[in-house]
C-alpha cells in the first residue's frame, strides 16, 4: 500500500530517507520517529518468534528478523526503492488486529484438501497487502490445474469464521452455487480434451472451471478421484466430439457457439438438465 500524503512535506530539505527494516522488508519513511517507531512496534509484536530464532537458529539469524532503522539516500530511493517517492509514509501506518482462514483443495466434481490452515491472529500493518478494516474479507481463486484456493481475513473473528464456513460448503458442494451451463465453454474443453489439452481454448480459470464441472455434469468428461490425474473425455465425450465435427471447426476460442454447432449445444442443454444432481 502506498503511503498517503505529498511524497515531501513542506520545508522538508533533508537529503536521507529513513527505512524501516522488517525481516528484509524495507519501510521508507521522511520521518525517522516514525521509522523508529514501526520497528520497536515490529519488535515488540514478533518478541516470541524473535527469541525463537535466536535460541533454535542463532543470534545473527535473529537480528536479521527484527526490525531495525537504515537511512538511505532519497535520489537512491527515487531511483530504485520499491514503489519510487509515491511509497514514502508521511505519517505512522496504521495497524490492527485480524484474523485469517485458509484452505486449497484440487479437482473439479471431486474437490480434495489439500491443506488447511489458521486460525491465525497477528497484528497486521497498512503497509501489508491484506491490510484490511473490515469485518471480513473473502477471496476464492480458482487455479490451474483444477486447484482452488479460499482466504477469508477480518477484524471480526466470528464474521470470519462464519465467512470461511460458508466458502468451504460451497466449494465441496455438487452443484456449486454458480454452477451452470455455457455451451460454447464446454464445446471449447470438450475440443481441447480431444487435442490432448482442455485448457488449450479455455483462457480463464474460473470459467475453465465452471465448464468442466458442466461436462463431467454431462456424462461428457471423466475426472479420476486420484488426484493429481488428468481430465479425459469419456466414450460418450469421444462420441459427441465425434459427432458434431468439434475437430473440424475453425477458431474455437472464438466460439459463441457458431450456428453449425447449434445441435451440439442443444444436446448439451438436454444433458445438463438431465444430470441427476440438477434435478
Amino acid at each position: 500500500m502506498t503511503a498517503p500524503g505529498t511524497p515531501q512535506p513542506p520545508g522538508s530539505t533533508d537529503a536521507e530517507l529513513y527505512l524501516a527494516v522488517l525481516d528484509h522488508q524495507k519501510i521508507a519513511f521522511f520521518d525517522p520517529a516514525h521509522a523508529q517507531a514501526l520497528a520497536e512496534q515490529w519488535n515488540s509484536v514478533h518478541a516470541d518468534d524473535i527469541a525463537r530464532v535466536r535460541a533454535e537458529v542463532g543470534a545473527e539469524a535473529a537480528q536479521r528478523r527484527a526490525g531495525h532503522v537504515e537511512s538511505c539516500a532519497r535520489e537512491n530511493w527515487r531511483r530504485h526503492g520499491p514503489g519510487g517517492m509515491a511509497a514514502v509514509w508521511t505519517r505512522p501506518p496504521a495497524s490492527g488486529q485480524q484474523h485469517s482462514l485458509w484452505a486449497s483443495f484440487t479437482g473439479f466434481a471431486h474437490r480434495h484438501v489439500i491443506t488447511t490452515g489458521g486460525p491465525l491472529h497477528r497484528t497486521v500493518w497498512e503497509f501489508q497487502s491484506w491490510f484490511t478494516t473490515q469485518p471480513v474479507v473473502k477471496r476464492i481463486e480458482f487455479r490451474p490445474h483444477g486447484a482452488i484456493s479460499i482466504q477469508v481475513e477480518g477484524t471480526d473473528e466470528q464474521a470470519v469464521d462464519e465467512a470461511f464456513a460458508e466458502a468451504l460448503t460451497h466449494v465441496m458442494a455438487n452443484p456449486n452455487t454458480g454452477d451452470h451451463l455455457d455451451p460454447a465453454g464446454v464445446l471449447q474443453v470438450l475440443r481441447g480434451l480431444a487435442e490432448g489439452d482442455g485448457r488449450l481454448y479455455s483462457p480463464w480459470e474460473e470459467g475453465f472451471h465452471t465448464d468442466v464441472r458442466a461436462a463431467i455434469a454431462c456424462g461428457l468428461v471423466d475426472e479420476s478421484t486420484r488426484y493429481g490425474a488428468r481430465l479425459r473425455l469419456t466414450s460418450a465425450g469421444s462420441s459427441f466430439t465425434e459427432q458434431h465435427s468439434l475437430l473440424q471447426v475453425p477458431d474455437p476460442a472464438e466460439w459463441d457457439p457458431p450456428p453449425e454447432l447449434s445441435a451440439a449445444a442443444d444436446e448439451l442443454a438436454t444433458r445438463y438438465s438431465a444430470a441427476p444432481h440438477q434435478r
